[in-house]
């Protein structure tokens, strides 16, 4: 398998976005970096609508996550519920 990643600003988002994607994926490996937070796991990261709105305490829609977003590595599913990396082969 092959890591997949992404790179978000180091801003009160982003620490939100972190806090959610860590819960769904305990696998995953944050590095925080100047002004960056690298989030990495081997296979898959998949980010949950559902656990950011309980993380923002308010409805959330995917597209904010863009906001933040530095750099992703994996190919992208995405729809209204989730946000997945993974490497398709």
């Amino acid at each position: 398998m092959s890591l997949v990643y992404i790179a978000l600003q180091d801003n009160d988002n982003a620490r939100y976005l972190v806090d959610g994607i860590t819960q769904d994926n305990p696998h995953a490996v944050v590095q925080h970096q100047p002004a960056m937070i690298r989030i990495e796991a081997e296979g898959r990261l998949e980010i949950r609508r559902d656990t950011m709105e309980e993380k923002f305490g308010r409805p959330w829609d995917i597209q904010e996550m863009h906001l933040d977003v530095i750099t992703i590595g994996g190919n992208v599913d995405e729809d209204d519920d989730r946000f997945v990396l993974e490497w398709k082969n």
